[in-house]
């Protein structure tokens, strides 16, 4: 379920504890997925501990966990370790929306899907106590895209939150903050930024969409599930 938020309250609870028992099957689980796979990268991240929500207002409780605990109770069903992610669209001067066709593998094969851009939230993210959801989407801008999203030529709203409907299985799934950034950048002018600029290898390109043809997006069998219902609310 994706809705439009109205005001949204972040509390960092500190960590999340296990016992010793989940901590030694932890590391086994780790060891023996990391022989399976390298690209796996062992990293404190941020679940969610309680999601409140009140129509449109909404106070998320943040826990501080690793990743590999995460995949941990994600594979075994055991437990109940929500991610919490941000992620953004950007809308261009010329009126087209982007987002990305991702890199991602599993049991060392390559898979693709359409995204939006940006990513896991981390302990990083974490500022004097407090969880600062736009510091996360921008390291992770930065990281797929290659480019910064500060100054005059950038203007970043947090629109939506992501989170399980009474239809969908709520264990383990990712909640995450949904930014709409607008650019005084046209398409081909974002195009030729990205073609410039240095960024990691989980973005494969751009895809763009507008008013004529943003229905496509029910078609492509790769996108996140989320896509057609977000882009709905992003043309309606």
């Amino acid at each position: 379920m994706i809705k439009k938020i109205n005001k949204i309250n972040f509390i960092y609870k500190g960590k999340l504890e296990f016992d010793n028992d989940i901590k030694n099957k932890v590391v086994h689980y780790w060891n023996k997925l990391q022989q399976e796979t390298k690209l796996l990268k062992e990293e404190n991240i941020l679940v969610v501990d309680n999601l409140i929500t009140n129509g449109n207002d909404f106070e998320v409780e943040l826990k501080e966990t690793t990743f590999s605990n995460y995949m941990y109770a994600k594979d075994k069903k055991i437990g109940d370790i929500r991610v919490m992610f941000s992620g953004t669209y950007i809308l261009t001067a010329d009126e087209y929306v982007v987002c990305v066709l991702n890199n991602y593998y599993e049991n060392e094969l390559k898979f693709e899907t359409l995204n939006l851009v940006g990513g896991m939230a981390n302990a990083d993210d974490i500022v004097n106590g407090e969880y600062i959801s736009q510091k996360c989407l921008k390291r992770e801008f930065k990281e797929e895209l290659g480019f910064d999203i500060e100054g005059d030529n950038w203007k970043i709203q947090l629109k939506y939150l992501k989170f399980p409907s009474e239809g969908e299985n709520p264990l383990n799934y990712p909640i995450g903050t949904i930014y709409e950034i607008k650019t005084t950048y046209t398409k081909e002018q974002i195009q030729k930024m990205f073609d410039k600029q240095q960024h990691d290898k989980e973005v494969e390109s751009l895809v763009f969409f507008s008013k004529d043809n943003y229905e496509d997006i029910s078609k492509n069998e790769h996108k996140k599930k989320y896509m057609s219902e977000l882009w709905k609310y992003i043309f309606k």
